[in-house]
């Protein structure tokens, strides 16, 4: 990614915290039968089980996701994954599964150490099945329209802590373009819309983090579902790789990368992805740089970009049709000087109208003698 978004710490955060103590105070020490006793080291969950004890209703059947029907979801999947706790009699692998949730949770660690021992659905079903089983129906529920986390006891996720999050989050990264490509803007706080939080690191393949919000992050359309979707950054499970992480604080920023453009045509009214070599170089990044290009799709979208009639080429016209035009309102200045003008200008805020390619680009067709 071309630049970092910044942190910032919410009352959403509650949530995580709830499934902290569920896991570490509930269900990791779980022996016998459950009853709402477990619960009282929680008091707002303790009163939330006792308030909402769920009747016998089948939940896979559930279309309307009223509020009955979240509550009694969330009670018994609380239930069922006690009792596939309590099942397991060993010891060790517990203790493993400690270690797993604090790594699965640590998305920073994660993107920046392909050696950490991380837990995926797959893994923990051929170890335990029923205990993936129950797990994975929990936790990939509680981020999206059916959550229980939108109820009301809960802060009522969708309509009222995320959007009090995205505008919080908003008012923060107030850059305005997606910083997963440099291309597209993002919907901020003056828009009724907003964009839709990525997990980066998928909820669907790994337990644990699914309402971690240092695994969400907003992100442009194109970016979310066109391209990345479920693809994993850091790569394949037996041969991890590293990759930039959304939230880091030591990252570079859009102005260390140093990106190349050559073109193997001169007729740029007429120009093709083909007829465009890019290079993208960020010391001591290149593993990150890799997983960024290839899961956000970036050389095929900034080749695309160039080749366009309304960016690359337009980019190419403006210099030449638009010095036409200043000649003709009477301006005195060589082509130079205008080209120097607008590269200026497309340098000054890189994040602004594609300016980190528009300025490499016209280097490049000043250096094939094009102006």
């Amino acid at each position: 990614m071309l630049f970092n978004y910044t942190y910032i710490s919410h009352e959403v955060e509650k949530l995580q915290e709830y499934l902290d103590f569920l896991f570490e105070d509930v269900w990791l020490p779980a022996e016998g039968n459950f009853d709402a006793e477990k619960l009282k080291g929680n008091k707002q969950l303790y009163d939330f089980y006792v308030n909402n004890h769920y009747v016998d209703y089948d939940v896979s059947n559930d279309i309307n996701n009223d509020e009955g029907v979240a509550a009694n979801f969330f009670n018994s999947s609380i239930e069922k994954i006690f009792k596939a706790f309590a099942a397991i009699n060993d010891d060790d692998f517990k203790l493993e599964l400690i270690d797993y949730y604090s790594n699965n949770n640590n998305i920073e660690e994660i993107c920046s150490n392909p050696k950490l021992p991380i837990l995926t659905y797959k893994d923990l079903e051929t170890i335990q099945k029923n205990l993936g089983k129950e797990l994975k129906a929990f936790y990939e529920r509680l981020y999206g329209n059916k959550s229980p986390f939108n109820l009301k006891d809960f802060g009522s996720l969708k309509t009222k802590s995320l959007p009090a999050h995205y505008q919080a989050f908003f008012t923060q990264n107030n850059e305005g373009k997606c910083p997963f490509c440099g291309i597209k803007d993002l919907k901020g706080i003056h828009h009724t819309k907003k964009e839709a939080y990525d997990h980066y690191i998928p909820k669907g393949k790994f337990p644990f983090s699914s309402i971690n919000f240092k695994n969400l992050a907003p992100m442009c359309n194109d970016c979310n579902s066109s391209y990345k979707s479920t693809k994993l950054v850091v790569g394949k499970m037996a041969n991890r790789n590293k990759a930039f992480y959304p939230y880091a604080t030591s990252q570079p920023d859009i102005k260390d990368f140093e990106i190349s453009i050559k073109l193997k045509t001169s007729d740029i009214l007429k120009i093709k992805p083909k007829d465009v070599e890019l290079e993208i170089k960020l010391t001591d990044f290149d593993e990150e740089i890799g997983a960024w290009k290839r899961v956000f799709g970036i050389d095929e979208r900034y080749k695309a970009l160039i080749a366009s009639k309304n960016v690359g080429i337009d980019w190419f016209q403006m210099v030449n049709e638009g010095y036409k035009n200043a000649i003709a309102m009477g301006q005195t200045l060589t082509k130079k000087e205008f080209l120097d003008m607008k590269l200026f200008e497309a340098k000054y805020n890189l994040k602004a109208e594609n300016g980190f390619l528009k300025s490499v680009f016209l280097e490049e067709c000043e250096s094939m003698g094009l102006f």
